[in-house]
């Protein structure tokens, strides 16, 4: 992705760190809004048009998404529409990678699915047919969904099934090995992101520590977990990193700054 792409990513990230069980349902539908904009190139460039009017793109949205696609999860595809991708195929990637961050988010099931997306890797590199089968550019997309449903329907969730059906339909020129690779990366990198580190010179008592994270889950909307890292070189004071968040009030970064405008 280019840079203009990446920083439209983050914002969409964002997004997806807010959704809650309750968008559990809608965000299993960003699933369709992936296959509706591959399938359109129209829709696909006009929510895509960098510069377009947000507020038209909303109006979209809600008219093509708003019967299956609800609350938080409606505000991911609006916040993917209103950014400045640098084509429409980075669009469709934006948001495919925002709906399987959805799901992991909104279920809280990243362990399950991250080690059902594992099995099915291991299925797959131990099988050069199957993988071939799934990966060859002249294979129908219907053909790969059915053969992943034939062989581990039974064995994988609905959920994993969902990313791989995603996966095999929109493939954007990538094998299978690595999309999954790709996608298992996505539900472990969502998994960290409710985790805030905290680095310290010094470990911090229970109760500080507790305050800490009522703050933070108060903060930003969700409940957040808080992994202490002493690191002597800070001297005193915190950093903490959460997502795309860096709160550094360190005793390091303040004199580090006092060099700066000395200067």
């Amino acid at each position: 992705m280019s840079t203009a792409s990446k920083h439209a990513l983050v914002a969409v990230k964002r997004e997806v760190d807010a959704l809650t069980p309750a968008d559990a349902d809608s965000a299993r539908n960003l699933f369709d809004a992936v296959t509706a904009l591959a399938g359109s190139k129209a829709l696909a460039s006009a929510l895509a048009e960098r510069g377009g009017d947000a507020a038209a793109k909303r109006t979209l949205v809600g008219r093509v998404f708003g019967e299956r696609v609800q609350g938080g999860a409606l505000r991911v595809i609006e916040t993917a529409a209103t950014q400045n991708w640098e084509s429409e195929e980075d669009l469709v990637l934006g948001v495919q990678e925002a709906a399987i961050r959805s799901v992991a988010q909104a279920t809280g099931e990243h362990e399950r699915l991250g080690d059902e997306l594992d099995s099915f890797l291991e299925v797959v590199s131990s099988n050069g047919e199957l993988e071939l089968s799934l990966s060859s550019r002249l294979g129908a997309p219907e053909a790969k969904t059915a053969l992943i449903e034939r062989l581990f329907g039974s064995r994988l969730g609905d959920d994993a099934l969902r990313i791989l059906r995603s996966l095999v339909q929109h493939p954007a020129g990538r094998r299978i090995r690595r999309l999954v690779t790709w996608a298992r990366a996505l539900v472990a990198d969502q998994a960290d992101r409710q985790v805030a580190t905290v680095t310290v010179a010094r470990p911090l008592p229970a109760d500080q520590l507790e305050r800490l994270k009522a703050g933070l889950s108060s903060r930003f909307g969700r409940e957040i977990s808080l992994n202490q890292v002493i690191d002597p070189s800070v001297i005193g004071g915190l950093r903490i990193e959460f997502g795309d968040e860096l709160i550094d009030d360190t005793a390091a970064a303040r004199l580090k700054q006092l060099r700066l405008q000395l200067a």
